[in-house]
């Protein structure tokens, strides 16, 4: 799910056996530095709502803007 035509969309993934590692923060502190520093004002991703990385999304900033039965959509503003 977009949020509109200029907020880019993303998403990452680990290895089961990389996970809870703080890999994962720190890659994701990374793409949104990153994308800082490329001038974009925000970012967006989907997320299932039992994904054990929902907590670390909002602990680096991204917060809920819309929901349904199974997904988050979640927005970061850089």
């Amino acid at each position: 799910m977009i949020i509109d035509d200029t907020t880019p969309s993303l998403s990452i993934s680990l290895l089961k056996e990389y996970r809870n590692l703080g890999i994962g923060t720190e890659l994701m502190k990374q793409i949104l530095l990153t994308l800082k520093e490329r001038e974009y004002k925000q970012v967006s991703l989907s997320v299932q709502k039992i994904n054990y990385a929902v907590s670390m999304y909002k602990k680096v900033g991204f917060e809920v803007v819309r929901e349904n039965e199974e997904d988050y959509v979640m927005f970061c503003k850089l």
